[in-house]
């Protein structure tokens, strides 16, 4: 007989703010305003605010359930703000209250994706009021800045003891502030390396630290970070976009260049109806069919949607068109075309006859409706020189300030440097900003040896001769020229790590030689498999200057790109949206991690992280925003910060 599951109540509420340690009278204060409200909890000086509108959190009729059916609850989430003008650290505390008849060692509980424990595994404190009280987080905040986490709390799958039926578990948060000096390196910790590290968590220890971090739950990769539920957004105001097609003329015209035309791929696709997936915030347009937008009655009862539509040349100019109707981040509800016959010249010099349609529509994009931030902070993954410890998601704390710049930490690598991403002049850079310029990749496109970062004097022998580390590409030559004006020139290389960026040419599919048929690289098959590395799989990918037991000695200046592995493990999966990321950029930027080689269209596609939030790619000899990728060396010291955008690690220098 299947054995009747043990409910009982599960509340959890909030109540309030405590402070300590600064005075008697501005403690008094501080409690005294804060019970004025039991979900959103504030001063003058703090902030708590919560995404729900009730007084509590009720779980009714519950029984012990698995980690994994835990961390699929949706959880409690809260934002701490410090609205005041010092510094302060808190701790969030989970308080038992006196009506509570459950065991506390029965329940499992975790904050964010950290370890799941039960609440007695906790560090204890003393909460006035409380029968019990658990410390689940320390952290510190500089003035504006501010923290989101996400309490699951549910009865543990090893819960068999009868005296837990009919009890109740009634909880509420508490977190406990205090003005404070607390940072990294008045703790002991100078160097950028440990900084990061012992900040995490405000441990006391690099090994503490790195066990605490090593001790989380491994991510989901095939989810964004933090997961997003998005709702469509309905423009009231039109706007134009167009579809730029090769002429109807070119059809059987029996030139080469127009032999892949059809009488219909020289329309683009429309339809009558869509779908959104509110998971990836992306539109599917219903049985697409080639149409003349021009020929359409779009004042009656049918309503026409279109996503994109266009070609490609290969550089002796064949054309290719393409037509996008599904997993598409705009959607435009069309309500006028006009059209317009004009050419174009391709890559080999032909002029193309194309027809240019100009639709008026309202354009359908996404908004946020909610998101999961569990999933963020430090996570530990193996590189070529042992445990690199990497950021994820939507984290605040990983700001740093460098030779007049700022910059955001990727990770720190297994050998003990630190990877930073170039973040612009001032820490709330957006746009362009994020940017040093934007770049072709390439400047050529025709052969599979230009997806390099690097590539050889002789083409299509041999491997090793395409791929050979010869000549730079254009975006290694604008790299190094940024590098040796505002590094070398400065009198910082000192204090940069010659630690390799992998520009990953391994194969997945193809001989990476042939111009006749198309080569897939290695970041492609990870990428698209949700499964990110960080061991650059060929010694000759691995961009060093001197470092030969693991790279290639091929770079003048230790400078690079992200690549797209680094971009999934920020936050990013294949398929879905996501702006939350730290790595996202309202600008399409460059990474350094090859895609394919097209045969078609006689080109080569390098990975860039897209401006809509997702990983895309493009052909090489586009242009694209370039930020700079570099490493601070193991032993670069700090002179102050906590790594926020409001208080950086600002690195010491002589």
């Amino acid at each position: 007989m299947k054995q009747k599951r043990k409910k009982f109540l599960l509340v959890i509420g909030v109540l309030g703010i405590f402070t300590f340690l600064i005075g008697i009278s501005y403690a008094y204060w501080l409690f005294r305003t804060n019970q004025t409200s039991v979900n959103t909890i504030g001063t003058s000086c703090l902030n708590v605010t919560l995404t729900d509108v009730t007084s509590a959190i009720k779980l009714e009729d519950t029984y012990p359930i698995s980690d994994e059916d835990g961390m699929a609850t949706t959880p409690y989430t809260f934002t701490i703000t410090n609205t005041c003008d010092s510094f302060i650290s808190y701790e969030v505390i989970l308080g038992v209250t006196e009506e509570t008849t459950m065991n506390s060692s029965y329940m499992a509980t975790v904050l964010d994706y950290n370890q799941i424990k039960t609440l007695t595994e906790y560090t204890k404190t003393e909460v006035d009021g409380y029968k019990e009280a658990y410390i689940l987080q320390t952290g510190s905040l500089s003035q504006s800045d501010e923290v989101t986490y996400n309490l699951r709390i549910w009865m543990d799958e090893s819960v068999t003891n009868l005296d837990s039926m009919n009890k109740d578990f009634i909880s509420k948060i508490v977190v406990r502030a205090s003005v404070s000096t607390y940072s990294p390196i008045d703790q002991g910790f100078k160097t950028l390396a440990d900084a990061m590290l012992v900040n995490e968590y405000q441990s006391s220890s690099v090994e503490s630290a790195k066990a605490q971090i090593e001790s989380k739950q491994a991510p989901d990769f095939t989810k964004t970070a933090p997961i997003i539920i998005w709702n469509e957004s309905h423009a009231g105001n039109t706007t134009e976009t167009t579809a730029t097609m090769p002429h109807p003329s070119l059809v059987n015209n029996g030139e080469d260049y127009t032999a892949n035309l059809t009488n219909e791929n020289v329309l683009p696709l429309i339809g009558t109806s869509y779908t959104f997936n509110s998971e990836k915030g992306q539109y599917t347009i219903e049985n697409p069919q080639y149409l003349d937008p021009t020929t359409l009655d779009y004042g009656g009862d049918t309503t026409y949607y279109f996503c994109g539509s266009g070609f490609r040349t290969s550089s002796n100019d064949l054309i290719t068109p393409y037509q996008n109707y599904e997993n598409c981040s705009n959607m435009y509800h069309i309500v006028s075309v006009t059209a317009s016959d004009s050419t174009t010249t391709g890559p080999g010099g032909t002029e193309i006859k194309i027809k240019i349609y100009r639709m008026t529509a309202y354009a359908y994009t996404q908004s946020e409706q909610e998101s999961d931030q569990s999933d963020k902070g430090l996570y530990m993954m193996e590189d070529e020189d042992g445990k690199s410890y990497y950021y994820r998601g939507s984290v605040s704390n990983n700001y740093v300030q460098f030779a007049g710049y700022y910059w955001r930490i990727i990770r720190q690598n297994g050998d003990g440097s630190v990877r930073l991403l170039y973040a612009g002049t001032s820490s709330n850079a957006t746009d362009d900003s994020l940017q040093i310029k934007s770049n072709a990749f390439s400047s050529q496109r025709n052969n599979p040896g230009y997806i390099g970062f690097m590539y050889g004097d002789t083409f299509n022998s041999s491997y090793a001769e395409t791929h050979a580390n010869e000549n730079n590409s254009s975006i290694k030559t604008e790299l190094d020229s940024w590098y040796k004006t505002n590094i070398l020139d400065k009198g910082l290389s000192g204090y940069i790590a010659d630690s390799g960026f992998c520009n990953d040419r391994s194969l997945d599919s193809g001989d990476g030689i042939s111009t006749t048929s198309s080569t897939y690289f290695g970041s492609y098959r990870r990428y698209i498999n949700h499964n990110p590395g960080l061991i650059c799989p060929q010694q000759n990918d691995l961009f060093t200057i001197n470092n030969a037991a693991d790279g290639n000695q091929a770079l003048t200046y230790p400078i690079g790109l992200i690549t797209v592995d680094e971009l999934m493990l920020g936050g990013l999966s294949y398929g879905y949206l996501n702006r939350l990321s730290y790595t996202y950029s309202s600008v399409t930027y460059w990474t350094m991690s090859p895609r394919y080689f097209d045969a078609p269209s006689v080109g080569v596609y390098e990975f860039y992280a897209y401006s809509i939030g997702s990983v895309g790619y493009d052909i090489v000899t586009r242009s694209h925003g370039v930020r700079p990728v570099i490493n601070l060396a193991p032993d670069v010291e700090i002179e102050s910060g906590i790594g926020t955008a409001n208080d950086p690690y600002i690195v010491k220098v002589a």
